[in-house]
C-alpha cells in the first residue's frame, strides 16, 4: 500500500472507531465557569418564573454575567447583568469558589424559550436552558 492510502485507511478507521478523541455524545451542560442553569416556577404565560445560574469562580478578576431570555435568536427580555467577585488568589490552579445569581421574570406568550447566561467579555463562555411556557390557565 502506498503512504496516502495507508493514511486514508488509518483516518477512516480512527473516525469509525472514535479512537482519535472524537466523541459522539452531547456536550456537558456546564463550562469551566458556568456549572448549571435552571428555570423554576409554573411554566405558564403570565406566571412568575426564576432563572438560577450557578458558577465557580477561579479567576483573579471580576467576571460580569449577563442573562437573557430568547425565542430562537430573538431577544425577548434582558434579565440583567451581575458581577462575580474576583478570586483573591485566582488562577488556573486555584480552588474555585461557588456562586449563584437568580433572576425573576414573566413570559407573556406561550412558546418555547431559552434562558441564556454568558460572560460579555467572552460570549463563547455561556450556558443555556430551554423551557416551554404553556397558555395561561392551562
Amino acid at each position: 500500500m502506498t503512504t496516502p492510502r495507508l493514511t486514508l485507511l488509518l483516518a477512516l478507521s480512527c473516525a469509525i472507531f472514535a479512537g482519535c478523541g472524537v466523541k459522539f455524545s452531547d456536550p456537558p451542560d456546564g463550562t469551566e465557569f458556568f456549572k448549571s442553569l435552571s428555570v423554576t416556577g409554573k411554566p405558564q404565560a403570565g406566571a412568575s418564573l426564576t432563572a438560577t445560574v450557578e458558577y465557580a469562580q477561579h479567576n483573579p478578576v471580576f467576571t460580569d454575567v449577563r442573562c437573557e431570555i430568547r425565542q430562537g435568536k430573538t431577544l425577548v427580555k434582558e434579565m440583567g447583568t451581575q458581577r462575580a467577585p474576583q478570586h483573591p488568589t485566582g488562577g488556573p490552579e486555584a480552588t474555585p469558589f461557588p456562586g449563584t445569581f437568580s433572576y425573576d421574570f414573566v413570559i407573556d406568550q406561550p412558546g418555547t424559550y431559552k434562558a441564556e447566561c454568558f460572560t460579555p467579555a467572552d460570549e463563547d463562555n455561556f450556558i443555556l436552558k430551554t423551557f416551554t411556557v404553556a397558555p395561561a390557565g392551562g
